[in-house]
């Protein structure tokens, strides 16, 4: 599957950029059904790249849309889980269409008291947009109305923690309700580059943090490196090579807020030749150090 060539320039959307425009009572990099959002991009027409997560349950109507080159539909019912850097294209909006969202960076996700189940991170970039029982999502939006409700307390002193003390709690729901709704059967009838991609993604969970070559990866899966990272490529809008890293970048950032250990100590988790290769590709893609990135990130 191949996209339009319109569709080859779309937006990249920054959590930072979204607080300059935003309400001066929001949070930074933490918004609640933030309108601006919604109404510049989740239109019919527009594709973009946002590096935090969106959450959303839909309360009325429906959106038709692909996320990392998959066909979608959100109907009342349904979650929709936007992972960071993936690449969504809106097909088209139902005029009713109603939801619930909210915003937020990865850097918020990273200062939960620990961190959200990676494994469950990549049940959700194979799963964007899950349906759910009466059950389910009313059990979740339980959690959304209360946490909008302490979130919209701006005279409370202690108002930004509390609400994102309540948004680790949903987070950890919805990794629960994946574990229990998400499972191998439904990749019996998938095409086979669909099965692919999804395979390709249970191996880059379970080796990431010690195989960053393509060789390995297709080694694994039977396929050529370049074969494996056009089919990879055509269904989610990037490399192997891209997800291997962004990965890396991530896994780096959370060991870096959430634990002691030294780069050093972290460079050889993450199986890096040495020290000045890690500092060299954290700075490349961050822009900055790991040590800075600790102390001011």
């Amino acid at each position: 599957m191949t996209r339009p060539k319109e569709l080859e320039r779309f937006s990249r959307i920054d959590a930072g950029d979204l607080f300059d425009i935003a309400n001066p009572q929001n949070i930074k990099n933490f918004y609640i059904s933030h309108n601006v959002f919604k109404r510049e991009f989740f239109k019919s027409g527009s594709s973009f790249v946002f590096n935090g997560f969106f959450i959303s349950f839909c309360r009325d109507g429906y959106c038709s849309l692909k996320v990392s080159g998959r066909d979608y539909i959100a109907r009342q019912g349904t979650l929709i889980l936007l992972s960071p850097n993936q690449l969504v294209e809106i097909i088209e909006i139902s005029e009713n269409f109603m939801s619930e969202s909210i915003i937020v960076s990865l850097d918020v996700i990273l200062e939960f008291p620990s961190p959200v189940d990676i494994d469950i991170m990549n049940d959700a970039l194979r799963h964007p947009v899950l349906r759910l029982s009466s059950e389910k999502l009313s059990h979740l939006i339980e959690y959304y109305d209360f946490l909008e409700k302490r979130y919209s307390e701006t005279g409370n002193a202690y108002r930004e923690e509390i609400s994102k003390t309540l948004l680790y709690a949903l987070m950890l729901e919805i990794c629960d309700v994946f574990r229990s709704v998400t499972g191998e059967n439904a990749d019996v009838s998938k095409p086979r580059q669909e099965k692919l991609t999804d395979d390709f993604f249970k191996l880059l969970a379970k080796y990431y943090r010690t195989e960053h070559n393509i060789g390995f990866y297709a080694d694994r899966l039977n396929r050529t490196p370049k074969y494996l990272s056009g089919a990879i490529k055509r269904l989610s809008g990037r490399s192997v090579s891209e997800w291997i890293n962004s990965t890396l970048v991530s896994e780096s950032k959370m060991l870096l807020k959430v634990t002691d250990k030294t780069v050093q100590e972290i460079s050889e988790e993450l199986n890096f030749s040495s020290l000045s290769v890690f500092v060299q590709f954290f700075r490349h893609y961050t822009g900055i150090t790991p040590l800075q990135y600790r102390k001011h990130g």
